[in-house]
């Protein structure tokens, strides 16, 4: 975890707690997925469209899955990503309504399918993973609540900085020169999907990071070369 000393501590721990990667492998879901066996998804292979109303609840053990909105005139805003350890289509379980989302596979993933009877009654008896389902959809609703707020006061440069600087907390690891290189790889229409902006806007505010020298890219992996110049335009903003 990268300790970031230009923001405060209530500051930093918004950053980690609305990055739009969510990932719970640390709860152990065994309670629901043993006697249950995953299903593989290719790459961009969709797993329930928006307005689908599936009989089951996602949970992936492995890789990553998109969940996406679409309006009316196909444009499309991703919400997050969930990796391991995160459930997904657990709203329509609870409130008996269809998906308000789609959901497909960003990468290969291995995916639970958990009916949901056996999602209800989980919850209805086992408390220890009724809190770990509450704290995840928190963690869903802080995240929503960020976008919102970015959408509303942020301007585009702000958007990109604040995911690069949530990506560094929760992915990123020192280099022996003292840079933070990311360790995952994102498109840069997945970081447009997310900020709301245009894959056009968010190349070229990658590239006048890297012009500035704030960022480099090493094998397709984003490197922050100075993290304090990326948080100060945060804090400053």
């Amino acid at each position: 975890m990268i300790t970031i000393s230009k923001i405060s501590k209530r500051n930093k721990i918004d950053i980690e707690g609305s990055s739009p990667w969510i990932d719970m492998s640390y709860v152990d879901w065994s309670c629901i997925t043993k006697d249950y066996t995953p299903k593989g998804y290719k790459k961009h292979e969709v797993i329930y469209h928006q307005q689908d109303n599936p009989d089951c609840v996602y949970l992936v053990k492995k890789g990553r899955v998109r969940l996406d909105i679409y309006g009316f005139n196909g444009e499309k805003r991703s919400l997050f990503i969930a990796e391991a350890g995160t459930f997904f289509g657990e709203l329509s379980t609870i409130d008996e309504m269809p998906n308000m989302c789609s959901a497909t596979a960003a990468t290969y993933s291995i995916v639970y399918s958990i009916p949901k009877t056996r999602f209800i009654e989980e919850l209805s008896k086992n408390y220890e993973f009724s809190f770990s389902i509450l704290k995840m959809m928190s963690k869903k609703i802080r995240l929503i609540t960020t976008q919102i707020k970015q959408l509303s006061f942020n301007d585009s440069n702000y958007r990109v900085c604040y995911a690069l600087t949530s990506l560094a907390n929760q992915y990123g690891s020192k280099t022996p020169e003292g840079y933070y290189k990311l360790n995952i790889k994102f498109t840069h229409q997945e970081m447009a999907s997310l900020t709301g902006l245009s894959r056009v806007s968010v190349s070229n505010i990658l590239l006048n990071l890297a012009s500035k020298g704030i960022i480099d890219k090493d094998e397709g992996f984003v490197i922050i070369i100075d993290m304090n110049r990326l948080s100060n335009y945060l804090l400053e903003n």
